[in-house]
């Protein structure tokens, strides 16, 4: 197994972030805010697990002005093996 996929599987073994990609399957992208809601995290602490899983290449981030939307990268994902519907 290569570090990529090693990274993806570390950052998804925790249970919030593995929460966080449960609330994202099924949906093209979602607001920041919206995600928040479905949490009782602070956001210095939502921010955290967002950040461990842009940086293990799970998620994407696109901002438009001060809104911060969220998706899936399924497609580095299923380059990787990782078929996410699948784990989670």
């Amino acid at each position: 197994m290569n570090q990529k996929t090693l990274k993806v599987f570390k950052a998804l073994s925790d249970k919030t972030r593995a929460e966080i990609i449960k609330k994202l399957l099924g949906q093209k992208e979602i607001s920041c805010q919206e995600l928040s809601k479905k949490f009782s995290l602070s956001q210095p602490t939502l921010s955290h697990h967002f950040n461990k899983l842009i940086d293990a290449s799970i998620l994407k981030l696109r901002k438009n002005g001060v809104n911060h939307y969220y998706s899936i990268d399924k497609k580095y994902l299923k380059n990787q093996g990782i078929l996410i519907e699948r784990i989670i």
